[in-house]
């Protein structure tokens, strides 16, 4: 049991909000299947207690659809480590709130799209050799990371975030660093090194509780991720889960004093590991 005398009171209310923020690939998807059964019992628990689940993935918005449509979600969610985030348009925004529409959504602009970077990502291939995944085709996009041929035609409509494919053996950290001069964020996902400017999960996951905050219920989050690009998002929650890395071990870099690290990885372990969690705040 985590809950101390502090959380007991801020979930007192019956008004007070939970909010569950929650990776994708080796999250609450296999990251080999990208099957989320397992997590049925969690999800459907979460549904019928109305527990808003927000998608925070590298993913681009045309993946993302897919999973909030097998999902039968409806809520906010985060795309490309942290481009953008899309809103319903059912969604009770503040009033004077900046979105543009864009098709069903109001998107939120957090960081800055990929079309502005392009020079920068030039500059970089100067010294390094890789392939943009925006470059890949469809089937080299399939061998790669194991979608379905529609689900790498999505993976490929890139706007914020290029993941990259090196194509010699260099230090990733060195690339990095240079990348980081040209004012980029490079960090490691689940299976590439991704470069994006301007924005990350964690400001984006900021921005979506400054609106639940404005709608005047107290709200506790819980955010669960695997990867670095995921540390931005757990340091921003107030529980955040860490599932375990491949190789059975834990990414570093955190050091947040309520987190939780899980046993496992994949939507086996995040179905326990939420359902522990909920029980907790719930009982």
């Amino acid at each position: 049991m985590f809950i101390g005398r502090d959380m007991d009171t801020f979930l007192e209310g019956s008004r007070s909000q939970i909010i569950i923020f929650t990776d994708l690939d080796g999250t609450l998807l296999d990251d080999q299947t990208y099957d989320f059964r397992p997590a049925l019992t969690a999800l459907k628990f979460i549904r019928s207690r109305k527990i808003p689940l927000i998608l925070v993935s590298s993913k681009t918005r045309a993946e993302m659809e897919f999973y909030r449509k097998e999902l039968s979600l409806e809520d906010p969610f985060i795309v490309e480590n942290g481009g953008a985030i899309y809103f319903p348009a059912s969604f009770p925004l503040p009033d004077d709130y900046p979105f543009e529409i864009v098709d069903e959504y109001r998107e939120v602009l957090i960081g800055t799209p990929l079309a502005v970077l392009s020079e920068k990502i030039s500059e970089l291939r100067e010294q390094f050799r890789f392939r943009c995944f925006s470059e890949l085709t469809v089937e080299e996009i399939a061998a790669l990371t194991g979608l379905t041929h529609e689900q790498a035609q999505g993976a490929t409509v890139r706007e914020f975030d290029e993941p990259i494919v090196l194509e010699d053996t260099f230090d990733e950290d060195i690339l990095c660093k240079r990348a980081r001069e040209l004012d980029f964020e490079c960090v490691q996902g689940g299976r590439f090194l991704h470069l994006f400017c301007g924005g990350d999960k964690g400001k984006a996951v900021d921005e979506i509780l400054t609106v639940y905050r404005q709608q005047g219920y107290p709200v506790i989050s819980i955010g669960l991720g695997d990867s670095q690009n995921d540390v931005p998002m757990l340091w921003a929650v107030d529980k955040p889960v860490l599932m375990q890395a491949p190789e059975g071990g834990y990414i570093e870099g955190l050091d947040h004093p309520d987190l939780l690290k899980a046993r496992g990885r994949g939507p086996d372990a995040w179905n326990r590991v939420v359902l522990r969690i909920l029980g907790d705040l719930l009982s």
